[in-house]
């Protein structure tokens, strides 16, 4: 049973609530980049990790440290989730570090296909920026502008 953990965005996870379903059904399924695994030998999930969120001056010197703490429980692959893959400017940094720290590790870019990968970096942008659906912060209280969901706002919703 091959060992492989996650790496993944932790902006997207922290910031994004993104509770990596993507990730973890293709993995179940071996689906996606996950289809290198077979029946008879199907992958254990290790555990997960994050890259320590952007802005990162210096992620790709402790990657490394992050990397290691699954490289302790003996992983064989490494993968990176889709969106670290598809969004994260620091990736190819972090793939070189990775490499040169543990260079038997294998680094598989992915976990999952996207359906359409211009939708997913466009709501990434949106999810980034909220400039669609503006949420609400302490400015909002203290500006005296703040709106507060009732019970009215559910009936009328229902």
């Amino acid at each position: 049973m091959p060992k492989v953990g996650i790496l993944g965005c932790e902006s997207t996870t922290r910031d994004m609530d993104c509770v990596m379903i993507g990730c973890f059904g293709n993995l179940r399924g071996r689906q996606g980049m996950f289809e290198r695994y077979t029946e008879e030998d199907p992958p254990e999930l290790v555990g997960i990790i994050s890259c320590g969120g952007c802005p990162t001056a210096l992620g790709t010197e402790r990657i490394w440290q992050k990397v290691k703490a699954l490289k302790e429980y003996g992983i064989e692959a490494l993968h990176m989730t889709s969106c670290l893959v598809q969004v994260c400017p620091f990736l190819k940094e972090f793939v070189k570090a990775i490499r040169s720290e543990y260079p038997d590790l294998a680094i598989v870019e992915g976990t999952h296909p996207f359906h359409d990968i211009d939708a997913f970096k466009a709501g990434i942008g949106e999810l980034a920026t909220q400039r669609a659906v503006t949420p609400q912060k302490m400015n909002d209280i203290v500006f005296r502008r703040i709106k507060i969901h009732t019970e009215e706002d559910e009936k009328e919703e229902g």
